[in-house]
């Protein structure tokens, strides 16, 4: 099948999954009515508070799950930034049996222990700690295993019931608005970030665009590795490469878990950007040749535009939220933030994800080498803005 094929294939399933939604149910907000308390933890000079949201059940058992992290000595009705981080973990689904792909991982309740150490990672997560902003932090969970992009959207296969008998959908997105709209209440908080890797970094996009239509947008996105481009992925299955996580039944599988908005190939985040319909700034992050998108072999890159171009895997999955960006124009508070780094011998700008590491250097020279002082600096910048 040619590529030209493949790829209005991809579009027609992803279309017919999707519909014309005549309510965008994005704009609505989470329920924190069943959130919980459950228990505090200290560690390294940090409380986290553990909190479980009875409303949004997990994909197989147990529920969504978040922790907020207060610096202890810290003042408890000081105004502070709110950091939240979304983590990756792949995304899934159900097949026909009704068995989970490619596992139970990240389908079941996340515990604080879990969900801590995310918090406590040293690379950004520590500056953004010591940062003198004074912020808050907040990791959710990714029970859904959804690309954090249900919400409360049907789960095709899924055989797992909630307690009450029902059915257990996908809530990626209400559960992330359900846990920051409950830190705005409960925590004095003066604006929001979110911060997502891998999976987590593709679900920031949606997430971000769900809470400026309902009015809480947050002061800025930083993407790390990972956003959606259905064209791209058809052009790398059509050239052999990830053939197996560029798989057309694959791609249309997740899609069917995803609120239609969101599954629109229409509302991909490049074009959520360049149609003006997103305006939360972004800080867009990915390494050239990243192993998790199968590096940089060089392929016919479909533009948006029409026209094909011949650039790396990687960098032709990034290229159109690059040029959206891009076009904005330099007074725009977006920001490309393309590196090379590495932390092995080899030279090829492989490593996923770039914001958990510490000690590493980056070769782009577009970007600062010290690129996690450079995205503190950017993130300062949009503190002055709020």
């Amino acid at each position: 099948m040619s590529l030209g094929r493949r790829i209005a294939l991809l579009v027609a399933v992803v279309a017919a999954l999707s519909g014309l939604t005549a309510c965008n149910t994005l704009l609505l907000p989470g329920n924190t009515s069943s959130i919980t308390f459950v228990s505090t933890t200290s560690t390294g000079g940090w409380r986290y508070d553990y909190y479980r949201n009875t409303a949004y059940p997990c994909s197989i058992s147990g529920y969504q799950t978040f922790v907020v992290g207060t610096k202890v000595g810290s003042s408890d009705i000081a105004a502070r930034p709110l950091w939240a981080f979304m983590h990756g973990g792949g995304a899934g689904y159900f097949d026909t049996s009704g068995n989970p792909v490619p596992g139970p991982g990240q389908k079941v309740e996340e515990s604080a222990a879990s969900l801590v150490t995310h918090l406590t990672n040293n690379g950004l997560l520590g500056l953004i700690r010591a940062d003198a902003a004074g912020f808050r932090t907040l990791a959710v969970s990714y029970c859904s295993h959804d690309i954090y992009a249900g919400a409360n959207t049907p789960d095709p296969n899924n055989p797992n019931t909630a307690p009450d008998g029902k059915p257990r959908p996908t809530n990626g997105v209400y559960a992330t608005k359900a846990a920051i709209q409950y830190v705005l209440d409960h925590y004095p908080t003066t604006t929001t970030f979110l911060h997502g890797t891998s999976a987590g970094s593709a679900g920031t996009f949606g997430v971000a665009w769900a809470m400026q239509l309902q009015g809480i947008a947050p002061a800025g996105v930083v993407a790390d590795a990972s956003l959606v481009n259905a064209e791209a992925f058809a052009a790398a299955h059509s050239a052999g490469y990830c053939s197996d996580n560029n798989d057309p039944a694959r791609v249309a599988a997740i899609a069917a878990r995803i609120q239609p908005d969101l599954a629109n190939i229409a509302n991909e985040p490049d074009k959520l950007v360049s149609s003006r319909r997103l305006t939360v700034p972004i800080l867009h992050i990915w390494n050239h040749g990243d192993s998790n998108t199968c590096g940089s072999p060089p392929i016919a890159c479909p533009m948006r535009d029409g026209t094909v171009v011949t650039i790396g895997l990687t960098d032709c999955i990034h290229e159109p939220m690059r040029r959206a960006i891009a076009a904005l124009g330099p007074s725009s508070r977006s920001k490309n933030f393309p590196v090379c780094v590495d932390n092995d011998a080899t030279p090829d700008c492989s490593l996923h994800v770039v914001t958990s590491r510490i000690h590493l250097t980056n070769t782009d020279p577009s970007t600062a080498a010290d690129y996690l002082a450079g995205i503190v600096a950017w993130v300062d910048a949009r503190l002055q803005d709020a």
